[in-house]
């Protein structure tokens, strides 16, 4: 071939020679690809789908708008463009999929304004889920708060009701008619249970407190509310809580668990307590001072427990304020129930934390020994005291 080149006339040599310059100085001759040229289209022959195709020979149009392949992949481009719109303008994925392949495309206007429609509602969608759930977890949150404050709750409201009674050593039925406020609250469900000598309303909370290593021991908080008459007249009510209730309380209100047999563990609880019911005494009977108080027998109830009041259901439990009852200890006939709390002929002596009082009631709070097996109260009673001048 260079012979040939060689016989070839100098002027004939010379116009190829200017021929591939030309070429090559020319963007509008595209015999041979640079090599930038060909890189980006061979992204465009290896991309592994048509979405990835599609970016890429808009890359590449970009780059060589003359390139060697720049016709062949416009015609792609122009053929695709009417396709990809309609298939992706019902979605913000796809009109943005439309605008990134696009930006200047003939539908672009369009795509914008769908797109900021379906970007508002979306976002719209968005915060009302945002906030369904935020209402859902409050909910949620109010309703571990409710059996969280459970005790604490049942505690104060008796409390309030009963130091407000201003008849006792009368018959009950005088009590309730000079008192709306106890005579509604006393009525509510759980209904009274009552004998000749004590009327007794029963609650009961089950939960459970989680401990590592188990999902959770399971526990319940009891609550007696018990009326007792002398001669058919009120003289004493008494907020009861069996088997250490006390612990029981601290464990619900804090979600911890309280070992009993711990002196410290069983002490804190019992202190816990303890402020719990001193303020709401004070609040309702600001002129009560301090009274030396010793020990006590806790008499057993004389009337059973109703079997309903044994359900172990989680669901949410007798509220004292608004009286709906999902385990109520409802009326019923006494030898139909449970046995009563604490065996026949057990003495209970509890031991006295704090005693106040006032010129005619005297209150005192207690908790079961730490030798007491078997049921032992914790609680504080109201009790009925006689003026001076009348002993």
């Amino acid at each position: 071939m260079s012979r040939r080149r060689e016989h070839q006339p100098r002027h004939v040599q010379l116009t190829l020679v200017g021929v591939a310059a030309l070429c090559l100085l020319s963007s509008s001759c595209a015999v041979v690809a640079s090599r930038a040229d060909y890189a980006d289209y061979r992204a465009v022959r290896v991309a592994s789908d048509d979405q990835a195709r599609m970016i890429a020979g808009r890359d590449y149009l970009s780059r060589h708008p003359d390139g060697r392949w720049a016709p062949q992949l416009q015609r792609e481009r122009d053929g695709a463009e009417d396709g990809l719109f309609e298939a992706g303008r019902s979605t913000t994925e796809g009109l943005r999929l439309y605008l990134e392949v696009y930006p200047d495309g003939r539908f672009g206007g369009q795509a914008r304004q769908r797109l900021a429609a379906l970007t508002a509602v979306q976002s719209h969608r968005s915060e009302e889920q945002e906030t369904a759930r935020d209402v859902r977890q409050e909910q949620r949150d109010a309703i571990a708060e409710q059996r969280r404050s459970w005790g604490t709750r049942s505690v104060t409201f008796w409390s309030r009701v009963l130091m407000s009674v201003n008849e006792w050593g009368v018959p009950l039925a005088q009590v309730a008619s000079a008192n709306p406020e106890f005579s509604e609250a006393f009525g509510r469900e759980p209904r009274p249970i009552c004998s000749a000598s004590e009327c007794i309303k029963f609650y009961r909370m089950d939960f459970g407190i989680p401990v590592p290593g188990r999902t959770r021991i399971e526990r319940n908080l009891r609550i007696l509310l018990r009326l007792r008459m002398q001669n058919g007249k009120l003289e004493r009510a008494e907020i009861l809580m069996p088997f250490r209730g006390f612990s029981r309380w601290y464990e619900l209100a804090h979600d911890e668990l309280v070992q009993d047999g711990d002196p410290e563990e069983r002490q804190a609880a019992i202190e816990w307590a303890r402020q719990q019911v001193v303020p709401a005494i004070r609040a309702a009977a600001p002129s009560a001072h301090g009274v030396d108080v010793v020990p006590e027998p806790i008499d057993p109830p004389t009337v059973h427990m109703p079997a309903s009041a044994e359900s172990d259901g989680e669901g949410a439990p007798t509220d004292p304020e608004a009286g709906a009852a999902a385990t109520p200890a409802a009326a019923a006939d006494p030898e139909a129930g449970a046995p009563a709390e604490v065996p026949e002929g057990v003495m209970v002596l509890p031991i006295a934390l704090q005693g106040l009082s006032t010129d005619s009631l005297r209150f005192v709070i207690f908790a079961a020994g730490d030798d007491d097996d078997g049921v032992a109260y914790d609680g504080l009673f109201i009790e009925h005291v006689q003026p001076a001048a009348d002993e």
